[in-house]
């Protein structure tokens, strides 16, 4: 079974923290959430870790957490489900899934994602749709499987990578469940304005090694808003294009940029 038992960690949580005068909520949260991830997170401390997925998404120790809204919606089963049904049909790796509750801070979200080679992670707020807690779980899943068939660590991919596993996912969604579940930035820009940052911004930097690198590229800092994704999904989508018969998913970076139509001079 790859979705980890977080259900029975977080109603753990909630007792403990009930009960427990002696420890501080920051060191029960921490000690039973964080703890067991030790083996997905090498050579990082438990507070480390909790720091790490706090930054993401996961609640913080003084939060409510609706789990009876969130196991009555089946949440667990329905990403096992959909797992099970997605590493058929890409041939995926048995990673494992932790569910966790989203911080209130990002309730206006309502969910988000991050992925590691060794593990994926869900947070999300209650009453998610069905679809849009699985489109979720795809995009992320479709990273492992991409950063499986790369084979790179985080510090060896280089901003070509990054712009290639998003776009990936993104397809990888609109193919499952339709252009709806695909995240609304997508259109934020025209092709006209993506190719003309892309030419000025993007291209002689493609080689840069290393995600930390990458983030005002996908999200944006002095850049437009979450250019990164919008030109990563139009590099996959316009391949695909052109390419039809093509499995983008088996290919580099390298190979996928050449065929689309983003032009690299």
């Amino acid at each position: 079974m790859s979705v980890r038992p977080t259900d029975e960690w977080l109603n753990n949580f909630i007792i403990v923290r009930k009960r427990n005068h002696d420890k501080s909520l920051e060191e029960i949260h921490c000690s039973i959430l964080c703890n067991p991830l030790v083996d997905v997170f090498i050579d990082f401390s438990p507070e480390e870790i909790q720091y790490v997925l706090l930054q993401n998404g996961l609640f913080q120790a003084h939060e409510e957490i609706a789990m009876e809204a969130l196991e009555k919606q089946d949440t667990w089963k329905i990403v096992q489900e959909e797992f099970e049904r997605l590493k058929k049909q890409w041939n995926g790796p048995n990673v494992p899934i932790y569910i966790f509750p989203i911080n209130q801070e990002q309730t206006f979200t309502r969910k988000n994602g991050v992925s590691y080679p060794n593990g994926l992670f869900l947070f999300i707020a209650s009453g998610l749709e069905k679809e849009e807690l699985k489109a979720l779980f795809a995009h992320e899943y479709n990273h492992v499987c991409r950063l499986q068939y790369i084979n790179k660590s985080l510090d060896e991919m280089t901003l070509s990578d990054s712009l290639i596993l998003e776009g990936l996912a993104e397809c990888a969604v609109e193919e499952l469940y339709g252009n709806k579940r695909l995240a609304p930035w997508l259109k934020s820009y025209s092709m006209e304005d993506l190719l003309k940052i892309w030419e000025s911004d993007f291209v002689p930097v493609l080689d840069v090694q290393g995600v930390h690198n990458h983030f005002d590229f996908l999200y944006g800092g002095k850049l437009p808003k979450w250019i990164g994704y919008c030109i990563g999904y139009e590099i996959v989508r316009t391949y695909k294009k052109n390419f039809p018969t093509s499995e983008p998913y088996l290919k580099s970076a390298v190979e996928l940029v050449a065929g689309s139509d983003f032009p690299l001079q």
